[in-house]
């Protein structure tokens, strides 16, 4: 297990069989968004691959990283990964179709939270692009 910490596009690439297999299993699901005065139904398995194609660019970005002799921030990496894997398979589990949780209120945190997890990629990738 010592070879993922030190290579996090393997557990970037590792993750999107784990999230097209949840989006599949509750494709029966729909996200469901009010937003003013327009109403978005997005199905399940939609959010799933395109979650899928978010690891893929994630892990190709961290995969070209490797490729130039750098290596990321192991704390920042594990943190963005743990946060953007995580909030995608909350968002693709059938939580937010359930009455208690079927507020736009968490959908909101989930996804502000997977966008500030992009954030600390981007600012990771550039502190290691910019190091000597």
């Amino acid at each position: 297990m010592k070879i993922l910490p030190n290579k996090p596009y393997l557990i970037s690439w590792l993750a999107i069989p784990l999230l097209v297999l949840v989006g599949l299993l509750f494709r029966e699901h729909t996200l469901n968004v009010q937003f003013y005065d327009t109403y978005f139904v997005i199905a399940n398995l939609h959010v799933a691959l395109a979650g899928s194609i978010l690891l893929l660019v994630v892990g190709m970005g961290y995969w070209l990283i490797g490729l130039s002799g750098k290596t990321t921030d192991p704390f920042v990496a594990r943190s963005h990964l743990s946060l953007t894997i995580g909030g995608l398979v909350i968002v693709t589990s059938p939580l937010f179709s359930s009455d208690r949780l079927a507020g736009t209120e968490w959908l909101f945190l989930v996804l502000l939270t997977l966008l500030l997890a992009q954030c600390a990629y981007i600012v990771n990738s550039v502190a290691t692009l910019l190091r000597k």
